[in-house]
């Protein structure tokens, strides 16, 4: 026993010099596109203040959510500000597409208290704010994380660049007097990296998501329009669906000329008398200004939101169907 309350102090700074070099090493490199970063003094923080596109993931739930009275996990944010000098406290602004407005706060403190510290130029904050739920999409048969770091600091283009680092190590886990996850062993240290980037607000632009989906959808229209013009593809379209139906084509080119961005068009078909068009998209207010869009196209009789189609997708986008009748 009295070699074991020994050997506690040393295994102590042993442990406490190994994770303080954690932080200095990684095993990916940060994607070229969030570069180059804007990194404090060594003894101050980082300029993180300005308006920023909602960012999902670690930066949306550790700093733009974090300490914000009342913020629903589920509305539709347009933008968040963060306000004030990070050496001293950051102010907390979160502004939802229904013109909610909602506030928080970020006090600084150090790796055992607060809610950030400031360390190499970084904006950090410590394992015991992270919760484990990003774990699962970097574990492995090869890597269990056992502690985590997130580091914030603005890049060139004005936005926030988000590190988090998931650190896994072999342990000594027979005796932990305080439930800890045991005690490092120096040279089992592993690390991953998962970056994520918050952009700098441009009211003139649509949200990163929106963006994205646009590429996508711009990506299906191409392989589409190529496939159309293979042989094969057309012989299967006759047999499955029967000769051209101009009525139906027309919709369908009218229906793309309606897509807000972000929005993607998934089919057109006859139904009930007039047409139903299959419809994804990101948020509700997208699906009213198709349906506005559409009626600007030309005559239409009858337009509707199809009852009992509406739905999640396993990625979380809304999808559903828009009944249309042309003026005869």
């Amino acid at each position: 026993m009295r070699l074991i309350r020994r050997m506690i102090p040393v295994c102590a700074a042993v442990v406490m010099a190994v994770v303080a070099s954690a932080c200095n090493r990684s095993s990916q490199t940060m994607p070229r596109e969030f570069g180059p970063l804007v990194l404090g003094s060594t003894a101050s923080c980082p300029v993180v203040s300005g308006r920023y596109f909602e960012s999902e993931g670690p930066i949306n739930d550790l700093l733009f959510l974090s300490n914000v009275l009342d913020a629903p996990n589920d509305a539709d944010r347009a933008w968040v500000e963060l306000a004030g000098m990070a050496d001293t406290g950051v102010a907390v602004t979160v502004m939802y597409r229904d013109s909610t407005v909602r506030y928080g706060s970020l006090r600084k403190g150090d790796q055992w208290s607060g809610d950030y510290f400031c360390e190499d130029g970084w904006l950090k904050v410590s394992d015991r704010r992270i919760p484990g739920r990003w774990d699962r999409d970097i574990t492995d048969a090869d890597f269990q994380p056992r502690r985590r770091a997130f580091w914030l600091a603005p890049n060139a283009d004005g936005g926030l660049v988000g590190r988090l680092q998931f650190i896994a190590f072999d342990a000594i886990d027979s005796w932990c007097p305080s439930g800890c996850e045991g005690i490092p062993i120096p040279g089992t240290f592993q690390y991953r990296d998962a970056w994520s980037l918050a952009e700098r607000f441009d009211p003139g632009l649509p949200p990163p998501v929106a963006r994205k989906r646009e590429a996508d959808r711009q990506r299906v229209l191409a392989d589409f329009a190529r496939a159309r013009r293979d042989p094969v593809y057309q012989e299967e379209q006759l047999l499955e669906n029967g000769p051209p139906d101009p009525e139906r084509d027309a919709v369908q080119r009218r229906a793309l000329r309606s897509v807000v961005e972000g929005m993607l068009i998934k089919g057109v078909g006859r139904s009930q008398g007039g047409f139903n068009i299959s419809l994804e998209f990101d948020e509700l207010w997208q699906l009213e200004q198709f349906m506005t869009r559409f009626q600007g196209t030309g005559p239409v009789e009858e337009i509707a939101v199809a009852p009992l189609y509406r739905a999640r997708t396993t990625d979380g986008h809304w999808t559903d169907v828009v009944w249309v009748r042309l003026s005869p």
